[in-house]
């Protein structure tokens, strides 16, 4: 069976779902920036956004010009907004190396991978002066993934975490609790039910409980394996000793585990649920338009971010309304209860013309204008002087307050037991190689021991290489 018919058709994570969204698509021709003191002997600020909807651009114009109001010797220019069809990290990485970088950014991708190539300032004695941005105040899961060697080289300002999302309305037509302490606490009740929901016509998926990894080599399946793996006792990356893990025992075991769950339900062939008339996630497919299946009432269960308290309703008629969460359940290693998280982290460019200020706006974003923020998106604030009593406007509208105030108090809770994620030097690389990986398991081009042990030396080869530079 050929991997390459068989990839993914196009299923993308949400920030790439936010770059494609952004205003503007074509190629930017970008203007040295960062070079001047600013106006009438103001100091000038340039920040950047790696992409976005308009909505979400526009309210960092908001925030930019509420500082402002603030500090009347900062002045600070539209952000710009994404870097149409040319890749932004690399677009930030050239003017970092022509000398012409922002002072800040938001940054979708590891801090780590900046910090430990030189390209983005330590921000760790300036977090020690600051008022909102000291180490103390930052969840430990979420700040890991910016620090390395000591060093720490990003804010995490949100960190949305991961939770089980379901479909309640479902679970009660069939009898089953949701509650959220009924929900499955392993991944052996949680395979167990998903097959209560799956049905078939003829070859034909029709409806799904829960969809094991299927999104091969280009989705968001290569990203949630730490999770996946730290459910069940094991990592991807020790960070501690700089080594992958990707081949341990428990690593292929949980690998051997996705696949039999495949087998078993999918009849083994993941070709199933990747030629399916809906994409089996609650995001819509960007370049085929098919429908999220969990908004269509065609899957249960589903991995989700707590962005989705928000996102859920973007999709146009979601055919339910009573959604709720629960806590990640355990795989046969697994020894306690963790979450995951996706954070957007703000980032101090290597050559930032006014660093000092840039991190004063940082500090200023961390807990006040992350509200502004929150308000349009409600990703979830990471600081701890963020007020948890604030509620998504639209959230309290749809659900009502209570509600709203309990599901964003169980969300605060997960971020305090993220496991370390997005604290490699090499993420990006070490990705694109578990992509691989699952997408030689899952579709049965290798077996797992075989797949997890050419990541495995892939990952620490390239990471060795990076390191020995240092």
């Amino acid at each position: 069976m050929s991997t390459r018919q068989i990839i993914s058709p196009g299923l993308v994570n949400r920030r790439k779902f936010l770059q494609l969204t952004a205003a503007g698509g074509g190629m930017l021709m970008l203007a040295a920036c960062g070079g001047s003191g600013g106006a009438s002997g103001h100091t000038e600020i340039i920040f950047w956004l790696p992409g976005g909807t308009q909505t979400y651009c526009n309210a960092h114009n908001t925030i930019e010009k509420d500082y402002q109001k603030l500090h009347p010797n900062i002045q600070m220019p539209p952000v710009l907004c994404g870097t149409g069809k040319q890749d932004y990290t690399e677009v930030l990485l050239a003017h970092i190396a022509a000398g012409n970088a922002p002072d800040a950014t938001l940054y979708w991708d590891s801090p780590v991978s900046l910090g430990a190539s030189g390209a983005a300032m330590d921000l760790t004695s300036m977090m020690a002066n600051s008022q909102h941005a000291k180490i103390d105040k930052w969840p430990a899961g979420a700040l890991a993934s910016c620090q390395f060697n000591d060093k720490i080289y990003g804010l995490p300002i949100t960190a949305g975490v991961f939770s089980m999302w379901y479909n309640a309305e479902w679970f009660e037509r069939k009898g089953i609790s949701v509650k959220r302490e009924d929900f499955p606490k392993t991944w052996d009740a949680l395979r167990a039910l998903s097959k209560e929901f799956t049905t078939w016509k003829g070859d034909e998926l029709q409806t799904i409980g829960f969809p094991v990894l299927h999104t091969p080599a280009q989705g968001s399946d290569r990203y949630n394996l730490p999770m996946w793996s730290a459910l069940n006792g094991s990592q991807i990356y020790d960070a501690e000793n700089k080594k992958y893990t990707i081949d341990s025992e428990a690593n292929i075991a949980m690998m051997d585990y996705f696949l039999s769950w495949l087998n078993e339900e999918y009849r083994g062939d993941v070709n199933y649920l990747l030629r399916a008339k809906v994409i089996w996630d609650a995001y819509p497919d960007a370049q085929t338009g098919r429908a999220p299946a969990f908004q269509t009432q065609k899957q249960a269960m589903v991995l989700q971010g707590s962005w989705m308290v928000g996102d859920f309703y973007t999709w146009t008629g979601p055919s339910f309304e009573k959604w709720n969460v629960a806590p990640l359940p355990l795989g046969p290693g697994g020894t306690k209860q963790i979450s995951g998280d996706w954070p957007n982290w703000a980032v101090i460019p290597r050559g930032a013309k006014h660093a000092a200020e840039a991190f004063q706006y940082l500090d200023y974003m961390s807990a006040t204008g992350v509200r502004t923020w929150f308000n349009v998106l409600p990703d979830l604030p990471a600081n701890a002087d963020f007020s948890h009593s604030i509620l998504p406007d639209g959230l309290v509208q749809k659900r009502g307050k209570a509600f709203a105030q309990e599901i964003m108090d169980f969300f605060y809770q997960q971020q305090q037991i993220v496991t370390p994620m997005w604290n490699s030097p090499v993420e990006g690389f070490a990705s694109d190689q578990i992509g691989t990986a699952i997408a030689r398991v899952m579709t049965k081009a290798a077996k797992p021991k075989q797949a997890m042990a050419e990541a495995q030396k892939a990952c620490q080869d390239k990471l060795d290489s990076v390191l020995r530079k240092k």
